[in-house]
């Protein structure tokens, strides 16, 4: 229930505000084995979830948000799958 709730204030955020911070996930060489590790996630979590191509890398990362302290609670949850899981300020396109 919390983390629903997290999410949903997440995405709520990104409505309402410009984008500043995101969770850098991974970075695979390989986009299907990276789409199987992103099914570990539960569905809610997998909403916040954004893959793009650059190059011969697929990177993952959570969709962009100004409320930091909300990516801060949703970081353990993300690092259940991917340990090395972190806050950046968003330079993505």
């Amino acid at each position: 229930m919390l983390r629903t709730l997290l999410v949903f204030t997440l995405l709520s955020s990104i409505l309402f505000a410009s984008s500043n911070y995101i969770i850098r996930l991974a970075v695979y060489k390989n986009s299907k084995e990276l789409n199987k590790e992103l099914e570990a996630y539960p569905q809610a979590l997998k909403k916040t979830i954004k893959t793009y191509k650059k190059g011969k890398l697929t990177y993952a990362y959570t969709i962009p948000t100004q409320d930091k302290a909300t990516l801060k609670k949703l970081l353990p949850a993300y690092k259940k799958v991917f340990k090395d899981a972190y806050i950046q300020p968003t330079h993505l396109k």
